[in-house]
């Protein structure tokens, strides 16, 4: 009976330390440098995908654009951009936008951790930025 106990336990126990590796593989890699990629082509990618960006806000608005920020995410490690719409002067949007391996992967209005408040901005006049692909 002793025996059929341990028995019992030590599958259980192999069990969920094997389980635990198949799951490994679902996480991101949060230490490699392949995560990432390279700096993207973001002007001209971001340009190109204005409407996925803004949704129905209009692109005729001022927008400025930040350099890219490589950051560790819930998704792994990514680039993040940070664009900003102005319409009004006291009414700035701001956006987080974020790329893996010259991907764009996500992008949504910015939240606090994103600090795109904080960024620096340059002007991004996108219809140009739109016919300028990157060199290769």
């Amino acid at each position: 009976m002793l025996v059929r106990a341990l028995a019992i336990v030590s599958t259980l126990c192999s069990a969920l330390l094997l389980g635990g590796c198949a799951v490994s593989g679902l996480l991101p890699d949060w230490m490699s440098t392949d995560v990432a990629g390279p700096e993207p082509a973001y002007r001209f990618i971001i340009a190109n995908k204005l409407r996925d960006v803004l949704g129905d806000a209009a692109p005729s608005d001022k927008l400025e654009i930040s350099g890219a920020a490589r950051i560790d995410s819930l998704k792994g490690a990514s680039w993040r951009v940070c664009l900003k719409a102005q319409k009004f002067p006291l009414l700035p949007r701001y956006y987080a936008i974020f790329f893996q391996r010259g991907q764009m992967v996500d992008t949504r209005l910015s939240v606090l951790i994103d600090q795109c408040e904080l960024q620096g901005y340059a002007p991004f006049d996108w219809q140009t930025e739109m016919n300028n692909p990157p060199a290769r």
